[in-house]
């Protein structure tokens, strides 16, 4: 496995005799710059390599100070992030309230132009936005049903 990347493994390291900045950071020796955070080096190296396990991320990155926790805290930081924007909005609970009954079509009712609406349609289709809590739950649930289709 290749670990000489020079933006990951070779960045300068700050000691502890290097000065704060204005902004409360340490600066390395060299350049001026702002020294790279533990986790900010563990999550270039694992965009680097995704395949990567947490004890070959340690073995590469050890030079920096970095422990198997640290990869560890960084992976499951980043999977709650994941998790975070894949999850539909939180619902507020809906009141309880009775069922309405569909009105059952008949044979007779002719069949809509392709394009067109029936009333019958925008009235399902009000009360779904009603019992769904809004046009915006409603729309999360139509994206989730097509998440599912598509799978």
């Amino acid at each position: 496995m290749d670990t000489t990347q020079p933006d990951l493994i070779n960045e300068p390291t700050v000691d502890n005799s290097a000065s704060r900045s204005a902004n409360g950071l340490q600066a390395s020796s060299k350049s001026g710059e702002p020294a790279m955070s533990k986790s900010e080096r563990i999550r270039r190296y694992i965009q680097a390599h995704p395949e990567a396990r947490n004890t070959e991320i340690v073995a590469a990155l050890e030079e920096h100070g970095i422990k198997y926790q640290d990869v560890g805290n960084v992976r499951s930081q980043e999977k709650r992030k994941a998790a975070k924007k894949s999850a539909p909005a939180k619902r507020r609970p809906a009141a309880a309230k009775p069922e309405v009954a569909l009105p059952a079509s008949t044979p007779s009712t002719p069949t809509p132009k392709p394009g067109a609406v029936s009333m019958e349609t925008l009235q399902v289709g009000a009360e779904f936005v009603k019992q769904a809590g809004g046009i915006e739950q409603a729309q999360a649930i139509l994206d989730l049903i097509r998440q599912i289709q598509s799978v």
